[in-house]
Parts: C-alpha cells; sequence; structure tokens
C-alpha cells in the first residue's frame, strides 16, 4: 500500500532518538494538549463532543457524568421530583465565577433560558431541554424545573449542559465568548488568552470549589491533521495528543518516551439515509425514500471490513445508536449480513436494475477515521450500481450543509455518541419527527416521520414505571432500526498519546472522547 506524504513525516519522526521524541518537555506544572478541532467557547452553540470537551475546563453544569458515565452532582448538590411535573435542584453552595461574583439560581435561570435562543445555531443544545416548558428561582440556592409532565430522563438530559455568569454575558453574544472576553465560568480552569483559531491558553482556578486538577496552566494548540499533532508530541512541542492515527497507534506505542491510552467509547459511527420526501434530487425521485433502497444501501456495506481495515482493528462493529449497558439497548439485533449480490437484487425490485447515482458528504477530521470511513463506503455503494460521489469537509461545514429541517445529502456520515446511557436521548433526538417548537427531532438530519415511532418514544419519555418505559423504549429503537433511515456501522476507538510520564484515564463511555486535562496526571 502507498504510503501517504503525511504519514512519511510521521514514519520519519517515529525513527528520532528516544532523547529526541521527549525533548524540551513543558515545566511540570503545564500540560500542552494538541487537539484536532477549532474550540467554539460558547457553550451552547453547535452541540460538538469537541465543544463540550473544551467547555467542560471552563463551565460547571447541575449534574454531569463521571469517566464512568455514571450521573454525579457538580453545581447541583441534590435532586428530587414530585413524580408530577417538577424537578427540584438544591444549588452548591460557596461557589464562585472566575471573576469573583457567586454563583446564584440567577444564573441557572439565565443559562437554561438561553439555550434555545442562540442565534444562527447549526446544531443547537435544545434536546437537553426537551420537556422543559419553565425553569423557575425559588431563593438563591433552589431552582425548580418544570417539564411537560413527568420527565424521568432530565438530570441525566442536562447533563454538561454548562451554567454561564449572567453577570458577565449581559450585553455579551457568542463572538465575546469566542473570543474569551465573556468565558467566565465556575470550572477547574479559568481563560487566560484566545490566540484566534490556533490556541487557548488556560490557569488553575484556585478557588474551584472541586477538586484541584494536576496541571496550573493548561495550553490546548489546535492541529487539525494527524500528521501535526503526531508531529508536535514527537518533537516534544506538546505534551498530549488526541485522535491519534490509528494506523500509527502501533508504532507510537513502541516509541521511546511516549505512551499510548486506548479505550472503548458510545459513540457509533453510522451512514445516515435522508428520506425527507421535500429533497430535492435528479430525476425528481428520491430513490431513498424506497426501503428495498435502504435495505440494500445497508447489504452492500461489508462493517466487519471497515473494523479490520479503516479502523486497523479498533472499535466493533455496532449493531444500533448505542452500545451495550444503554437502556433501551437490544441484545437479539444483528446488523444486515454483507452481500453485494442480494443488494442488486433489491435494487432491481425497487425498479433500479442499473442502479443510480447519489451524493455522500461526509465530515473531515471530526471522528476518528472519518475521510476514510467516507471513501471507503462510497466505493463498496458503488459496487452494486450505486454511483456514489463522495464529498469530505470541514467538520463547521459539514454540520452547516446537514442542517436538521434542511439538509440536502441524500446520504450523510456522522456519529452519536449517548454519554448518559438512556435510549430516550437518542430516540429524542435522532428518530422523533423533528419539531422546532417541542424541540423534538433535534438532530433528526434523515427526515424520518413516523407516528407510531413518536408515540413510543413520547411515551417512554414520560413513563414513571421503570420496567413499563425499557419496553417502550426497545420498542421505539427496534423500530427506528427497521427502518434503516440510520445505518449503524462501529463503534468508534478513543485513542490519545502522551509523553511516557503522563497517565491518562481513559474511562469506558463516550465522555472518554472528551479530550480532558483533569483526566491527565503526572506519573
Amino acid at each position: 500500500m502507498p504510503i501517504r506524504p503525511s504519514r512519511l513525516v510521521l514514519l520519519a519522526m517515529l525513527g528520532l532518538s528516544a532523547g529526541m521524541a521527549a525533548a524540551g518537555p513543558a515545566r511540570a506544572a503545564d500540560l500542552r494538549i494538541g487537539t484536532q478541532n477549532v474550540a467554539t467557547l460558547d457553550p451552547h452553540f453547535l452541540l460538538l463532543d469537541s465543544n463540550i470537551a473544551y467547555n467542560q475546563h471552563i463551565y460547571g453544569a447541575l449534574t454531569d457524568t463521571d469517566e464512568h458515565g455514571k450521573l454525579v452532582p457538580d453545581l447541583a448538590t441534590a435532586w428530587t421530583s414530585d413524580g408530577v411535573n417538577t424537578w427540584r435542584f438544591t444549588l452548591r453552595q460557596g461557589v464562585t465565577f472566575h471573576d469573583g461574583t457567586p454563583f446564584t439560581a440567577d444564573d441557572v435561570v439565565f443559562s437554561l433560558n438561553r439555550v434555545p435562543n442562540v442565534p444562527n445555531n447549526p446544531s443547537p443544545y435544545s434536546g437537553q431541554l426537551l420537556g422543559v416548558t419553565e425553569v423557575r428561582k425559588i431563593d438563591d440556592h433552589t431552582v425548580d424545573i418544570v417539564t411537560d409532565g413527568f420527565l424521568p430522563l432530565l438530570p441525566a438530559q442536562i447533563a454538561k449542559l454548562s451554567i454561564l455568569s449572567a453577570r458577565a454575558m449581559a450585553g455579551r453574544s457568542t463572538e465575546d465568548l469566542n473570543a474569551g472576553r465573556a468565558a467566565i465560568g465556575t470550572g477547574p480552569y479559568r481563560v487566560v488568552q484566545v490566540q484566534g483559531k490556533e490556541r487557548i491558553l488556560l490557569s488553575r482556578f484556585d478557588n474551584y470549589w472541586g477538586k484541584k486538577p494536576d496541571w496550573e496552566k493548561v495550553e490546548f494548540r489546535i492541529l487539525p491533521t494527524e500528521s501535526a499533532r503526531s508531529a508536535a508530541l514527537l518533537s516534544g512541542d506538546v505534551d498530549l495528543i488526541e485522535f491519534v492515527p490509528l494506523q500509527d497507534a502501533a508504532r507510537l506505542a513502541k516509541t521511546p518516551g511516549i505512551a499510548v491510552h486506548s479505550g472503548g467509547s458510545a459513540r457509533v459511527m453510522y451512514l445516515g439515509v435522508n428520506v425527507d420526501p421535500k429533497l430535492e434530487v435528479p430525476g425528481g425521485r428520491n430513490p431513498m425514500q424506497d426501503p428495498k433502497v435502504r435495505q440494500a444501501v445497508s447489504m452492500a456495506i461489508n462493517r466487519d471490513g471497515l473494523v479490520r481495515s479503516t479502523l486497523e482493528g479498533y472499535g466493533r462493529v455496532a449493531t444500533q445508536i448505542g452500545v451495550p449497558g444503554m437502556l433501551g439497548y437490544l441484545d437479539d439485533v444483528r446488523p444486515d449480513a454483507f452481500s453485494p449480490d442480494a443488494a442488486r437484487k433489491l435494487l432491481a425490485e425497487a425498479g433500479y436494475p442499473d442502479g443510480f447515482s447519489t451524493s455522500l458528504v461526509c465530515p473531515n477530521g471530526r471522528y476518528v477515521a472519518d475521510a476514510q470511513t467516507c471513501q471507503a463506503v462510497g466505493q463498496m455503494l458503488a459496487r452494486v450500481g450505486i454511483k456514489t460521489g463522495v464529498e469530505t469537509l470541514p467538520a463547521s461545514v459539514f454540520f452547516s450543509r446537514i442542517r436538521t429541517g434542511a439538509n440536502p445529502a441524500p446520504l450523510f456520515l456522522t456519529a452519536w455518541s449517548n454519554v448518559m446511557g438512556d435510549g430516550g436521548y437518542t430516540l429524542n433526538n435522532l428518530f422523533h419527527s423533528f419539531n422546532r417548537d417541542t424541540k423534538m427531532g433535534s438532530t433528526n438530519r434523515s427526515g424520518y416521520s413516523d407516528a407510531e415511532t413518536d408515540r413510543l418514544i413520547d411515551a417512554a419519555l414520560h413513563e414513571p414505571d421503570a420496567e413499563r418505559r425499557l419496553g417502550l423504549l426497545q420498542a421505539g429503537n427496534r423500530r427506528g432500526l427497521e427502518a434503516r433511515v440510520l445505518l449503524p456501522l462501529f463503534t468508534a476507538p478513543v485513542v490519545l498519546a502522551s509523553r511516557a510520564d503522563i497517565r491518562y484515564d481513559v474511562g469506558d463511555s463516550g465522555s472518554s472522547e472528551m479530550t480532558s486535562a483533569m483526566r491527565a496526571h503526572p506519573r
């Protein structure tokens, strides 16, 4: 196999001596992280794990999840429900923002009311407030969140939903947050400087209420390409890198002075099939609306081959948009068998004996091996007669292109991570009919709309009985899978690398993809 130019650089770097690999270390109290994606420091703009990862250093939330996906207190110390329509949150006392102002219920009310109202937001966090009708201050340290009926998922649903300072945000916008001028939170680090789209400098917040992180200063250096991150680690310019190229992980692990940290995640890469009746395609007929075509697309994909070749053996084939342990997970389902002959037969039955032409839009550099997966899927579809024009885009452009309710792509490759472990979160976002007013289907980019699926999801979101709720989640999950509008491919691995004297707690949940200075420790 020919070696790409970017890999030639890395292979040359891997030949350097152990001394060079560990050259130029930062002071022990500092940590320099090579990250992949440009940060959005408005924590309510553009729902992406990479943005949550940056912002968890700066802001707090009412609830959080640990590295194992377990729900834990953050700015709220306790929460109770009346079993009807209200959750009461007791707020942590003695907490201050980075500018010294006290954290109160006013900040919670301001922040949660702001979430659905951020202008021009291509991927809002509105789904985390699904079913919320009012956020009400009771006193300075008590907040009621009123919902449309009983909402058992709420405490997990709002995990990591950042709380801003109402005072610091007065008259401020997303631009002010991204520039660092208004990026004032209660988190373990405060913003020192934002250097365009290249660097973010943080300093440990000494008045943080929780456990103090090990590092006094953290620098995020945005290095979008895989080769640039690996080269920066090997030359000693950074101490830790994320999204290590899978084809190079084994070599890095054998390099003196370097440690590789790997684990699983809850992120499932999937192929979205756009069935929106409003979709404009050449010829006026959208082939993807035919169930036989969607099944043919699924059967044309060699999922085992993707894991074996594209993921270098990391990750595993996914059966659904979720991983074992998720409430509502179906143990008995299997992906469609890889069968190009059966796929061609289905296409002929659907009226496409010679196949058809379509397009596939994918991110480039947002997820592990996303562009490579995209190209491989395009080639697999072409072999059954679906001539696919593949377009890979930077993440910001990609997510703007496939906006919910206005997605022009017949096929699109993306991923979903259910960090809260409840299938209701996945179902209401991905499979429920899109409704801007109710915030349902906020990331339903496939245009799927089915009354029975909606009924099952709506019932599950408000069912107080645990056994009946599980049954509703499983039924909704099964119906969504059988529609074949989102075709699960594989669960993404998490691979980071660092100086050998750094230990990193990868964890075993979707949140492990959110690179965190708080999980890095000196050995």
